[in-house]
């Protein structure tokens, strides 16, 4: 990870969606060394209510299987509000590559296991305006 650091003023913050405490807050703390603002929730309902406290999130990292809410559902809900519709989202997931993601409509699908490298590289696309 030598990539420089996003200039401050640039940065907005990320949303991170998973039911794992570990990879959950592993990866908020990960956001937080490199220099971005980080939001987390457990499950879709928290995430929403999270992205709709939090309007100025540039990406949304997801998680698609957690019991309950799951990242289908926060993603239904998340389309169907005008105001959170357009934040893009980076769904990562241990299902097979063979799933159907297109109806999902989301920015890209990182597959586990996945570098963090990989995963610094499409939050930056969103992350540094």
């Amino acid at each position: 990870m030598t990539d420089p650091l996003p200039a401050a003023a640039t940065i907005r913050p990320v949303l991170v969606v998973d039911d794992v405490d570990a990879t959950r807050q592993g990866l908020v703390e990960l956001l937080r060394l490199r220099g971005y603002a980080s939001h987390e929730a457990k499950n879709g309902v928290e995430g929403i209510a999270v992205l709709r406290q939090h309007p100025d999130t540039c990406v949304v990292v997801l998680d698609l299987t957690m019991p309950g809410t799951n990242g289908f559902w926060f993603r239904q809900q998340q389309l169907q509000d005008p105001a959170l519709a357009g934040v893009p989202v980076i769904v990562f997931t241990g299902l097979a590559k063979e799933e159907r993601f297109e109806g999902l409509q989301v920015s890209e699908v990182l597959f586990k296991p996945f570098s963090v490298d990989r995963l610094f590289e499409a939050i930056a696309r969103y992350g540094a305006r």
